[in-house]
């Protein structure tokens, strides 16, 4: 075991249609990209994810992929170990100041159905303290999102429902239900979103259109697998609780 006194604390650094703020220090580690994009086959089914070491110690890490499931509206990473994702070197030591590339590959089945979805994490490892030494060792557990689809698959999302809806403290919100019929995933904040509201009257209270960044500062990337529906609540106030409210989703061209 370990010798000293020793506390792990583990900092959890989600990476995914969202990134979460948390209270831990930049001068760290730091993983990129955090969110990959593959294809079954050819040169786009692999892809490599980079981690540098800002500390002054070395650090060991080990990479794991695991998939997600879908539940609920919120993506869940499962506990088995995928067979279909690949990640080399699964281990490695990163001396201070430098970097490591760790190369993410698909060997599932090359023509998919469906799309696929992991999580993979690139968690630090405790150390070995000299001996009576008393210490909190902070690790750091990245997880990558990574998405695969068919060469050639197409995502055909749309917005299924939008409703209004106000929380705790009286904020009016939309809160919308996109599913994607295609046969890969899709990501609504790839797209450009025009949220238009309607009083009883029918008349236009409020109509706003968003680009792909905007969008993506509201509510997230918004992956949707294929063959899914998920519920995606906009960070954007509406003037009132009542009347209708419609949200459309364009493609933009080149994304």
């Amino acid at each position: 075991m370990f010798g000293g006194a020793l506390r792990t604390v583990k900092a959890l650094c989600l990476a995914g249609a969202a990134l979460l703020a948390s209270g831990i220090p930049a001068a760290a580690l730091n993983v990129q990209p955090v969110v990959l994009d593959l294809l079954s086959s050819g040169r786009r089914s692999s892809a490599v994810v980079t981690l540098q070491n800002t500390f002054t110690t070395t650090v060991p890490v080990e990479l794991v992929a695991r998939p997600v499931e879908l539940v609920d509206g919120e993506f869940r990473e499962t506990d088995e170990e995928s067979e279909d994702l690949m990640v080399f070197p699964a281990t490695a030591t990163v001396e201070p100041g430098q970097s490591q590339a760790f190369r993410v590959q698909w060997v599932g089945d090359p023509a998919p159905s469906a799309s696929s979805h992991y999580y993979v994490s690139v968690a630090q490892l405790p150390v070995q303290l000299p001996e009576n030494e008393n210490a909190v060792q902070v690790l750091y557990n990245f997880k990558v999102l990574v998405s695969v689809g068919a060469n050639g698959a197409k995502s055909a999302l749309r917005v299924a429902s939008a409703a209004i809806e106000t929380d705790k403290d009286g904020r009016v919100f939309p809160v919308i239900h996109v599913s994607n019929s295609g046969d890969t995933y899709g990501y609504v904040g790839r797209g450009r979103l025009t949220v238009t509201q309607r009083d009883d009257a029918g008349a236009v209270v409020f109509r706003q259109a968003f680009a792909p960044d905007e969008i993506q500062r509201r509510m997230g990337l918004g992956l949707i697998p294929s063959g899914a529906t998920r519920r995606l609540p906009i960070n954007l106030d509406l003037p009132s609780a009542g009347g209708s409210i419609e949200v459309d989703i364009a493609p933009v061209e080149g994304r």
